[in-house]
């Protein structure tokens, strides 16, 4: 029996609501509890189980928040990426060396994986990312600076890069 364990966190960012299996965690979501999320990426396996709390997503919640308090610059909980494509994990490996504070190029991360024209080819892994603001594919713009897409809205985004870059200190849930 695979156990899900996930948490609902209030941030200054509002709801973000974390799962994870024993190996670590699994999704991250902008918003109130999302079962149905976890729920349909563990579609087809019946030895599935959510519980509430746990270790990972406890963790998990407690780095996001003192992140997003200016605490942390880097995050220690371990992730689990099973299921994901081999391309996508190392999108995801090269975008969370991106340090705070620091933007990069979907060309960047495309030249460290597999060459230049691979840029959409990242625009779609980072699109995907299960974990953001641990991955902090919000750190990835086009090449002319504009933002992008962000999976919790390029509101958020903005305010990512406005934050770390010292810029914004205000709160941004209830915007």
């Amino acid at each position: 029996m695979l156990v899900v364990t996930h948490l609902n966190a209030k941030t200054r960012l509002g709801d973000i609501w974390f799962a994870a299996t024993p190996k670590g965690l699994v999704r991250l979501n902008f918003g109130a509890v999302d079962i149905d999320a976890v729920e349909s990426f563990f579609a087809g396996r019946k030895d599935v189980r959510f519980d509430e709390g746990g270790a990972v997503v406890e963790r998990a919640a407690r780095e996001v928040i003192a992140y997003l308090e200016g605490k942390p610059r880097k995050f220690s909980v371990a992730l689990d990426f099973t299921g994901w494509s081999p391309f996508a994990r190392r999108v995801w490996r090269t975008t969370a060396r991106i340090p705070f504070g620091q933007v990069r190029s979907y060309a960047w991360v495309a030249d460290r994986v597999g060459g230049p024209n691979f840029a959409r080819a990242v625009g779609g892994a980072l699109g995907m990312n299960p974990v953001p603001l641990i991955i902090p594919c919000h750190r990835v713009v086009a090449a002319d600076g504009a933002l992008g897409g962000f999976t919790g809205g390029l509101h958020i985004k903005r305010w990512l890069l406005d934050y770390e870059a010292g810029s914004q200190t205000l709160p941004l849930a209830g915007f």
